[in-house]
């Protein structure tokens, strides 16, 4: 590439080297993944626990549904519990943009995770529950 030479007033002439975008970067250069490998995702599950709080098991389940299934926020945050098959162990998903619904095998743990979580969240349709609203116990 040429460089130019630019004349800047009572301090001489300089050489500028052509002035790339922060954006020019090879994507594959920056990150060598796009994925997480299944110890993240436990190191990410295990810090949750590890730091409490009222809503780490759901966080938790989340997580988990979200790396296995592929969903996107706004599908995990839509799951119902009326599309979870549990004499199937099923998980049908409803895909938004121009993903077509699918339904997929749930695992044990998983399950296990989503029962505990469905005794904690009793009387509501979502399986990710606001902040705001708290969970209650059957009684």
């Amino acid at each position: 590439m040429n460089t130019k030479t630019l004349q800047q007033s009572k301090v001489g002439k300089i050489e500028n080297s052509p002035i790339q975008s922060p954006n020019s970067r090879k994507y594959a250069a920056v990150r060598t993944r796009e994925y997480l490998l299944v110890s993240e995702i436990e190191a990410m599950r295990d810090a949750l626990k590890k730091a409490g709080g009222c809503h780490t098991h759901r966080d938790s389940t989340l997580i988990l549904l979200i790396y296995r299934h592929g969903l996107r926020v706004a599908e995990a945050a839509a799951l119902r519990w009326e599309q979870i098959d549990w004499s199937g162990g099923n998980l049908h998903v409803k895909r938004v943009k121009t993903g077509t619904p699918s339904t997929q095998p749930l695992y044990g743990d998983e399950i296990r995770a989503l029962r505990k979580l469905q005794r904690y969240a009793y009387g509501t349709l979502r399986v990710a529950r606001s902040r705001r609203i708290r969970y209650q116990k059957r009684r």
